[in-house]
């Protein structure tokens, strides 16, 4: 009988406030079992920004997977959808009642993977010690990359960094970008709120990404927090181990 290529999904969820603010506006979901893993950032300039990144969890908390792949990932931006009309409707769209949050998550069912996301909370992937960044940031500072006038680095540390473009809340209309790829034995994935990259570089990143993600995650937080961490972080390691089964 022939063999089929499965994964055994493995991770880590870890959260931390920081070394400066008061408040954790960071929230996560991990849901190996389902294939789903979130993270939501509400966003500081908006008012009860971790409000907003709990509704997000919340309301994927219950996910299952459907009968169908393209029927699962329907049903995820679905109800992504759904919280952000609702949060939208809550704040009579007035400005200064809006609610915001960046959400980026990772999907996955057998040898699929799906990234989607809105704002600059980001997904990595880390494939025989490559790190790349496989979302793309919905932000100022990127807009202003992305048509050549400025470069990552200078972006990285530009004033208005911390200004999304996209986020769940904030509009009545929104736009889930999605991403495929498909996975290779011993792929790691990183998802991540921005007080993390801010604070580490790519290179630390991918070194703490080599362990276990138990331990790569916890690295990451001591790192950030080591790094005096300005803002929130949150990470979420997960590792695909292959395993096979019968088709």
């Amino acid at each position: 009988m022939a063999k089929a290529l499965d994964f055994e999904w493995r991770s880590c969820g870890l959260t931390t406030v920081g070394t400066v603010r008061k408040h954790n506006e960071d929230a996560y979901l991990t849901l190996p079992e389902n294939g789903l893993w979130v993270v939501a950032d509400g966003m500081g300039g908006h008012a009860k920004g971790d409000v907003a990144s709990q509704s997000i969890i919340d309301g994927l908390s219950d996910f299952k997977p459907k009968r169908t792949l393209s029927t699962s990932i329907e049903h995820i931006e679905s109800k992504i959808l759904d919280v952000n009309a609702d949060m939208y409707a809550q704040s009579h769209g007035k400005p200064e009642n809006v609610m915001g949050s960046t959400v980026a998550l990772v999907y996955a069912y057998q040898e699929h993977v799906f990234y989607m996301w809105a704002g600059d909370s980001r997904i990595y992937r880390l494939r025989h010690g490559d790190l790349q960044q496989v979302s793309h940031d919905h932000s100022f500072v990127q807009e202003i990359v992305d048509k050549g006038m400025m470069n990552p680095e200078e972006a990285a540390s530009h004033p208005s960094s911390n200004i999304v473009t996209r986020a769940v809340g904030v509009s009545d209309h929104l736009v889930i970008e999605i991403d495929h790829d498909t996975v290779q034995a011993g792929d790691k994935f990183l998802i991540c709120s921005d007080g993390l990259f801010k604070d580490i570089t790519l290179t630390e990143i991918a070194k703490m990404m080599e362990q276990i993600p138990f331990k790569a995650a916890q690295a990451l937080i001591d790192q950030a927090l080591e790094n005096q961490a300005n803002d929130n972080v949150t990470v979420i390691v997960i590792e695909a181990a292959a395993k096979d089964k019968d088709s």
